[in-house]
């Protein structure tokens, strides 16, 4: 996600030690060999720079190397947050990862939070400042950061312009054209030196979580409501928080195989009927999917640009699959880049561990 403002050119990194190697008097021929075998431990890690690592994306893709053995011996972390001293950046830090802070408005400044990375995992925040043509210039100053500060690979975390997939019938999506800008002029410049991988996040279940309704007449029934068709629609759930890590790393560790490569990041494909009648055997109440009506001209009525935006978001699920129509077919070819043996949650599961508040 974008950062907080910092001063140009500004970084404050917080390095933590192997304390394990760290011998208390490094005096003796043992703790020379001690000191020279963490040196040779860090120097063989390659850098992971993770934008909004206390967020969702970044705090997924973070959590999966830390937790994999196998991928923590590789790679070290280096986080980019808004506030490194706050309680979310500090657990960070005391896993061992490097504290930054950089303002993604200044390329300076992002050139020196990035020094040194091997990769690099961005993603930035449309919401922020609601404002395409401010995302497309924070994307720009990434990729070229990356070009220029000799970064090998970068997982750019985009979504499908939607603008060009429907024709231009659906044309205020703007949260989505500016991140596949970025990607398109990520493919423009990255020349032989470096890879760019393309992390494309489903619909988040996080989100649906708020949209159930209960009856306002008190009849206990709880409903979902959205321009979809309740057996047709395919719907592309994901687990942002857990499963988001699980694409992006396995994309690092695919290395060249995964250059251009766009995937789509979908913990499971699943119909709104589904949706609701998955929730009922969890809850006990009874959850309603509601059909409601959406056009584009309907949309425009609405006379606020979040909600044409995000009406126009429906309804692009409906008609084009979200990633294009047929799209729901094509997920295993995204799933090849997971990384091995990983499982990904189901919006059942997901469901379960939720505090419904009805």
């Amino acid at each position: 996600m974008p950062l907080a403002p910092a001063t140009k050119g500004y970084i404050m990194l917080t390095k933590t030690t192997l304390s394990s190697f760290t011998p208390q008097r490094p005096s003796s021929r043992r703790s020379s060999h001690f000191t020279k075998a963490r040196n040779i431990f860090r120097m063989t890690q390659k850098v992971i720079t993770v934008f909004g690592a206390t967020g969702n994306q970044g705090g997924s893709t973070a959590s999966v190397i830390f937790s994999s053995p196998d991928l923590s011996a590789k790679y070290k972390v280096r986080a980019i947050t808004r506030d490194p001293s706050k309680p979310a950046a500090q657990a960070l830090a005391s896993k061992g990862t490097e504290l930054a802070k950089a303002d993604l408005d200044d390329l300076e400044s992002v050139r020196s939070a990035i020094a040194g990375s091997y990769g690099v995992f961005a993603v930035t925040n449309y919401w922020e400042k609601a404002s395409k043509s401010a995302e497309i210039q924070q994307g720009k100053n990434i990729v070229d950061a990356c070009k220029e500060e000799g970064v090998k690979h970068l997982v750019w975390s985009c979504l499908p312009n939607v603008t060009k997939l429907t024709d231009g019938e659906l044309s205020k999506v703007e949260h989505f054209d500016s991140k596949a800008e970025v990607a398109e002029y990520a493919e423009q410049v990255k020349g032989d030196d470096m890879i760019v991988s393309y992390f494309m996040p489903g619909f988040f279940m996080s989100n649906l979580t708020q949209q159930f309704q209960p009856d306002k007449e008190g009849t206990g029934v709880v409903t979902l409501s959205q321009p979809w068709n309740p057996t047709e629609t395919w719907v592309p759930m994901l687990d942002i928080q857990r499963d988001t890590g699980l694409f992006t790393a396995g994309l690092f560790e695919a290395g060249s195989k995964a250059n251009g490569v766009f995937v789509q990041g979908v913990s499971e494909w699943v119909h709104p009927k589904d949706i609701t009648d998955q929730l009922s055997q969890i809850t006990g109440r009874e959850v309603k999917f509601v059909e409601k009506p959406a056009s584009v001209e309907s949309a425009a009525q609405l006379g606020n640009k979040i909600a044409e935006e995000l009406t126009q978001n429906m309804i692009l699920i409906r008609d084009y699959s979200y990633f294009g129509k047929g799209s729901e077919k094509k997920q295993g070819e995204s799933d090849e880049f997971l990384l091995p043996g990983a499982k990904r949650n189901t919006w059942k599961a997901f469901a379960q561990n939720i505090q419904w508040q009805w």
